[in-house]
């Protein structure tokens, strides 16, 4: 429920050791937070059972603590809070931070890197098969420019003319007082890694945000927060479906691939703990989308790109074992690859390790990672997003 969390939640697959009265389990986690994380268990233990865990972040750091069961579910979902050392709870905090700033373009990342890539082959979009067909999906962007697309578009309702009004007095009056409007129609959304594709009704929040509306039991209607890192279905079937993003919509939710309150900063700082609170996270209602000029485009050769690389203010990296990933937020490109692409495709630059890379993110396939190679033709994109 919307505000009945005290720490933002994040979709995020880590690998988990639980040492369960039971004996040891082997996990990985499904949303994780400051103060907690929730994983699949085989075995569950009792709510308030104590343990120790050791969880595993992506350049093998290993954050270990004790953990407490909270939540158990009937499908074996359980949601622990945990307790750490002062030098654990950096690094925890530090990678809560990263997934705050950046955790929707890791997510899509860190498929890639597991998937295997490496070996110069182009990585296709997230697709899965639906109930009726292929299913292509897209990042909502990390400000939710998806969905302020889809409320720029279609019809929208007050919660009074809306399933609120059909509930309790009480929970119409919380409606009116969290929700500015509802969308008409659902949208299919991923909302972490491991869930499956559902349809969600969207709403927009007086706040800025969004979420969306589910029943609980008794059939009284809820809402569910949404942080910006969910996938969108666009295609199925190859056949465009509601909300109908055009190709302009996906550029403009291709430019939100950053959060704004981390556009600022170079990178991602640790800090030395956790804060004693963390505000409910929101998206700012004074947002304004970025654009990216693609009518100005200057040929550059790689040399040139990687020094336009090393120039720049902003970069994120990610280390995954022994490899390490630098995205450029700032340095947009459009890539031609003559007699083998029909269109060109557009995003910003990246590296793994000495590979240059582009992180497609307008064009066939996107968003998807795609290795350059000598005969490619590279431009520089001026106008870019500006941080």
């Amino acid at each position: 429920m919307i505000s009945s969390r005290r720490y933002p939640r994040y979709p995020c697959a880590l690998r988990l050791r639980l040492q369960l009265p039971q004996g040891e389990l082997e996990t990985s986690t499904e949303e994780i937070s400051l103060a907690g994380f929730s994983a699949q268990c085989a075995s569950l233990p009792e709510t308030g059972t104590r343990f120790t865990f050791a969880v595993h972040l992506p350049d093998d750091t290993v954050v270990t603590g004790t953990a407490a069961a909270v939540r158990i579910s009937d499908k074996g979902l359980a949601g622990f809070s945990l307790e750490f050392g002062e030098r654990e709870a950096a690094a925890w905090a530090g990678f809560i931070q990263q997934e705050h700033g950046q955790g929707g373009v890791w997510r899509m990342l860190s498929r890639w890197v597991s998937g295997g890539a490496g070996d110069g082959d182009e990585v296709g979009s997230v697709r899965e098969k639906g109930a009726t067909g292929a299913l292509r999906l897209h990042m909502v962007g990390e400000n939710g420019e998806a969905y302020r697309i889809a409320f720029e578009k279609h019809p929208s309702e007050p919660p009074d003319k809306s399933a609120f009004a059909q509930a309790s007095p009480r929970v119409l009056d919380f409606a009116k007082r969290a929700i500015s409007r509802i969308l008409v129609h659902d949208v299919l959304l991923k909302r972490t890694p491991t869930a499956p594709v559902e349809p969600v009704r969207l709403v927009e929040m007086l706040n800025g945000g969004y979420g969306y509306l589910f029943v609980q039991a008794g059939g009284k209607p809820g809402l569910m927060g949404l942080h910006g890192s969910e996938l969108i279905v666009v295609e199925e079937d190859a056949k465009l479906i509601f909300p109908f993003f055009t190709a302009d919509d996906l550029e403009r939710i291709a430019a939100d691939s950053f959060r704004r309150e981390a556009d600022t900063k170079p990178s991602v700082p640790v800090v030395a703990a956790p804060p004693p609170a963390v505000q409910e996270e929101r998206f700012s209602q004074d947002y304004a989308h970025q654009h990216v000029d693609t009518q100005n485009l200057i040929r550059v050769s790689h040399t040139e790109l990687k020094q336009a690389m090393s120039r720049s203010e902003r970069m994120q990296t990610r280390t995954y074992g022994a490899r390490t990933l630098k995205l450029f937020p700032d340095v947009w490109i459009e890539v031609q690859r003559p007699g083998v692409w029909a269109d060109p495709v557009r995003g910003f630059a990246m590296q793994d390790g000495a590979a240059l890379c582009i992180f497609v993110l307008v064009g066939k396939g996107a968003p998807r990672v795609v290795k350059l190679e000598g005969k490619d033709h590279v431009f520089n994109i001026r106008g870019g997003p500006a941080g």
